[in-house]
């Protein structure tokens, strides 16, 4: 039975996710096309064992507040869920949520800047 990564997608035309083939991938590495280590930030490549078609899929995506937690989301969706059929890419955090300073210790502490996630924004095959 294939096993399949499900990569969710933000602000693409009729696109809210895209399935690849776990099985034909090979390795997912950061950057684009243009070359390694270019855009590691906001793009990662994964490249497949295909004897036809494409050889390449190139996701666009939101930058990291960590860098390389994007490829260790994709290496964590690729090696989890072993008895299913899809496994769904995580989104790492972008922007940490920022809490007001305390001065006394009345037990609430509000939030000023809510915690954002990377967001998936374009997909290519090539």
């Amino acid at each position: 039975m294939a096993k399949f990564l499900k990569i969710p997608l933000t602000g693409v035309a009729n696109t809210p996710e895209q399935l690849v083939s776990i099985d034909q991938i090979v390795s997912v590495v950061p950057g684009d096309t243009a070359g390694p280590g270019t855009n590691p930030t906001t793009t990662t490549r994964i490249f497949l064992n295909a004897a036809a078609a494409f050889d390449t899929i190139q996701v666009t995506h939101t930058a990291a507040l960590t860098a390389g937690d994007v490829l260790k989301a994709f290496n964590s969706a690729l090696t989890a869920n072993p008895g299913g059929v899809v496994s769904t890419l995580g989104s790492p955090v972008q922007t940490a949520q920022v809490p007001l300073a305390q001065s006394g210790g009345n037990g609430r502490q509000p939030i000023t800047t809510a915690q954002v996630n990377v967001t998936y924004t374009a997909i290519a095959f090539s």
